[in-house]
């Protein structure tokens, strides 16, 4: 463990559409062996999943529900400790602005998910860099 948690990560990912998180998920299994996964379809179930329990980090798809930076506030709002990427298609410079102003702690393009958010993922020093350790 590191010092920031006491146990295995919990990361919520937040997408419509239930293949995408699915891949998401085993995307992130794959490369962090230590994470424990949830899964909600829109913000609204992500936050009655954020009642039940303890999230450390929060995938948001930026079309999720209400709208990405609402949904980043109302994450926040409910779960302050939680750090929220969002994964957008946006690819502006505003937009990253935005998402960092509403919270997030990290923008990643759609497009090149599958390498910047791993690269995130690993800049947020996870024991033993969080990469293929068992809990």
């Amino acid at each position: 463990m590191n010092a920031r948690y006491d146990r295995s990560p919990i990361a919520l990912i937040v997408n419509g559409h239930h293949a995408v998180r699915r891949a998401l998920c085993e995307r992130i299994q794959a490369s962090f062996s230590n994470f424990r996964i949830r899964e909600a379809a829109s913000v609204e179930d992500a936050l009655c999943v954020l009642e039940d329990e303890a999230i450390d980090i929060v995938l948001l798809d930026e079309g999720s529900g209400i709208s990405g930076l609402k949904g980043t506030r109302a994450i926040l709002e409910h779960s302050p400790k939680a750090s929220v990427i969002v994964m957008s298609s946006f690819t502006e410079p505003e937009c990253r602005s935005a998402a960092c102003r509403a919270g997030a702690m990290a923008f990643v393009n759609k497009r090149a998910i599958g390498s910047e958010l791993m690269q995130v993922l690993e800049a947020m020093s996870w024991p033993e860099s969080g990469r293929g350790q068992p809990e």
